[in-house]
């Protein structure tokens, strides 16, 4: 065989191998169902966002989205298995930032890191508010700093566990104004908004769904702000707590978005966040996320979600480091 012939069959045969792999079988992609996991109980936020985007997912990718809820410690779970399932695009995760980013931090058997993930779309936010107990005596996020700056006694507020983003958020509130309080971490929004209705804790941070928005609603607990940059269409007379002095770096919100392992190549990402994108423009899928209470995300570019995540990632282990979070 002259020497030439035989450098062109080599070439050939590695060409043929890499038509074999997933960079370029991209392009049919995706060859079977895709699995979305999301890391908590069916019925909650994450579930039901999911479910919505994945059922409209399944006319853009050609293929049934079939939702997989995986639970157990903060959601990371379900992190490390979408994380380290076979990274070619079947694998999605619907997730949001508590158990990408705050499970970690504040969990110490979370073993799932932020960059084992990558985001694919972002769906939307949920609005977020600082809400205390009805008789607590206050009426402004001001009202509020003072009293928590001049009780004797440290104010008592919930969360749903330790390095949550709410229990971050609720630290950095009183931090804000050079106050402490007292931390009491329960098993799920559900006790703390009983248990704040009650009058057993002071003051929480919570998002604006659901029973929050019936408790607001009912006179059962007492909104004073939200995080936002601006008031929310809810509340529109709610306002916002960077309005507040000592609170202008105070806006957060709890996203959800869709995610792929983090070595999931570049041409399945792009599919994956082509179809998403396509999900979220249908009417009736934004009229039901809207009607979720979660306010829709315009569209971004996978590097503009890459950028960011990486943000959002960056902004949790600051807050966690400027509270001096330790991970149990």
């Amino acid at each position: 065989m002259k020497p030439m012939f035989k450098t062109l069959l080599v070439a050939g045969a590695a060409i043929g191998m890499l038509a074999l792999s997933p960079l370029v079988n991209a392009q049919t992609f995706p060859s079977k169902p895709v699995t979305m996991i999301v890391a908590f109980p069916a019925g909650g936020g994450s579930d039901v966002l999911g479910r919505l985007v994945g059922k409209s997912m399944q006319d853009a990718l050609g293929q049934p989205v079939i939702v997989e809820n995986v639970v157990g410690v903060g959601g990371s779970l379900g992190v490390l298995k979408a994380a380290n399932a076979t990274p070619d695009g079947h694998t999605i995760l619907a997730g949001s930032p508590l158990e990408l980013i705050y499970t970690p931090l504040g969990i110490a058997a979370a073993k799932n890191k932020p960059e084992d993930m990558r985001m694919a779309a972002l769906v939307g936010h949920t609005p977020i508010a600082i809400v205390t107990r009805k008789d607590l005596g206050v009426n402004t996020l001001e009202e509020f700093a003072a009293l928590a700056k001049k009780s004797e006694k440290p104010l008592s507020f919930g969360s749903v566990g330790v390095g949550s983003l709410y229990h971050l958020m609720a630290e950095k509130a009183l931090q804000n104004v050079g106050a402490k309080g007292l931390h009491a971490p329960y098993g799920g929004l559900a006790p703390y908004l009983k248990d704040l209705m009650g009058g057993v804790i002071d003051f929480a941070v919570v998002p604006l769904v659901g029973p929050v928005l019936g408790a607001i609603d009912g006179g059962q607990i007492k909104a004073l702000a939200v995080a936002a940059n601006q008031p929310v269409a809810r509340f529109p007379k709610l306002p916002a707590a960077r309005a507040t002095k000592g609170f202008e770096d105070y806006q957060f919100s709890i996203w959800i978005g869709i995610q792929t392992s983090a070595k999931t190549p570049d041409a399945q990402v792009a599919a994956i966040h082509k179809a998403a994108y396509i999900a979220l423009a249908n009417p009736e899928t934004r009229k039901n996320i809207e009607g979720s209470g979660t306010v829709l995300a315009e569209p971004m570019s996978v590097a503009q979600l890459d950028a960011f995540y990486k943000k959002e990632a960056a902004t949790g282990a600051a807050i966690a480091k400027s509270i001096n979070l330790q991970a149990q």
